[in-house]
């Protein structure tokens, strides 16, 4: 994944140059993403195209999402887990807005800490406003006026800026470290986390009125492993760009695909990517087989079978509720799509296909039968081959 040329205040992630020649097939993308890298590649070039491949009717949905609030002004919160690709759709909320010909700044808000320096790369600062300070600095979001301002990871600003964060967006205006006067904001801000931030309020670790303030558009980026067979689509479309690279044309062996087919893929794209480039310097020939990468999986990082059976057991004899035991940890990023199908299908095939029959195995009351399948509905959480039952 690529984009336009952007200011950043952080050094960028390494990786393979882009190769500018590598074939993409239009068949890798969804029709919301197939427009963005048209229209990316013809307004910043193909070295800089924004590329989300894909076929996930998920990530359609999402991309659509994006494209509804693209030219409001209000906060855009993206939320998913890491490697998922969250600065590649804040770059396509760029691209698809009337600020995409002004700037993008990249913010990396775990690199804060506490103090003046802080408020300098934010805001700025006038010089002698502190030791060091030997002339006038523009801080990121004067250097973003009239375009947006991607604040990655904001889950992991300091409390004191999310205080001056919150007051930005409160105003409308920000004043530089040292300076007398304040200045209007004229800046499409744009929030991304890996974290759960309703719980982090809780925790009193994030403030809820800058949460209020942030997400008056939220947009949730479905991990690799609830896109299907998209890991396919998206290991050969590296696989073209390696051998664009260097040359080799080279392929994973079906064995190689056999094992990364049930892989969990808990660090999304970026290790599909990290991985298909291990796998393809390391090979000896044209075929890269499961020799090549496999210490590179990350093993034990979802829950195992024996701990989703643990759960059905607890909802089965009320040792916990459905909505504590699978909802909440769901939200949380703690259970994925997959894993809370499988556990409704196995409680299906024990009350013989029934919803209701399953309400009474987990000891749910009837009259929350329309809020648990209302939850499974939005969140896709359904599994197949069940029917749903007249009321």
């Amino acid at each position: 994944m690529s984009g336009p040329p952007t200011t950043s205040l952080h050094p960028p992630a390494t990786r393979p140059a882009p190769a500018a020649d590598a074939a993409i097939s239009p068949d890798a993308f969804t029709p919301t993403a197939l427009r963005l890298l048209e229209m990316s590649s013809a307004r910043w070039g193909t070295d800089h195209a924004v590329e989300i491949v894909g076929r996930s009717p998920l990530l359609e949905s999402q991309l659509q999402r994006l494209e509804k609030v693209a030219n409001f002004r209000e906060p855009v919160l993206i939320l998913g887990e890491s490697g998922v690709g969250k600065e590649c759709f804040a770059r396509a909320l760029h691209l698809l807005g009337r600020r995409s010909q002004r700037p993008f700044v990249s913010v990396n808000c775990p690199q804060y800490g506490e103090g003046n320096l802080t408020v300098s790369e934010l805001f700025g600062h006038k010089r002698g406003s502190f030791t060091g300070a030997v002339a006038d600095r523009k801080g990121a979001f004067e250097t973003a006026e009239g375009g947006v301002i991607f604040l990655d990871e904001i889950a992991d600003l300091f409390m004191s800026a999310q205080v001056m964060l919150l007051r930005a967006l409160s105003t409308g205006e920000f004043q530089p470290l040292g300076a007398t006067a304040t200045r209007r904001l004229d800046v499409r801000i744009v929030a991304a986390t890996n974290r759960p931030l309703n719980a982090m309020v809780a925790q009193e670790q994030f403030r809820r009125d800058l949460l209020f303030r942030l997400r008056y558009f939220l947009v949730e980026i479905p991990p690799l492993r609830d896109r299907g067979e998209d890991w396919r689509l998206l290991l050969e479309h590296f696989l073209q760009k390696l051998q664009a690279h260097y040359g080799a044309a080279k392929r994973f062996s079906e064995e190689s695909l056999g094992l990364l087919a049930g892989y969990n893929w808990p660090g999304n794209v970026r290790e599909l990517i990290s991985i298909a480039t291990t796998g393809y310097a390391l090979s000896d020939d044209d075929l890269i087989e499961p020799r090549d990468f496999v210490d590179r999986l990350e093993q034990g990082s979802a829950p195992s079978s024996q701990q989703l059976g643990e759960i059905q057991r607890q909802l089965s004899w009320t040792e916990g509720d459905f909505w504590t035991l699978v909802r909440e940890p769901f939200l949380n990023r703690e259970l994925n799509r997959g894993e809370v199908r499988q556990l409704v299908a196995r409680g299906l095939r024990e009350a013989q296909g029934s919803y209701r029959s399953l309400l009474e195995r987990w000891r749910l009351p009837a009259d929350q039968y329309q809020k648990f399948m209302d939850f499974l509905r939005h969140h896709n959480l359904k599994p197949r081959g069940f029917r749903d039952e007249e009321h």
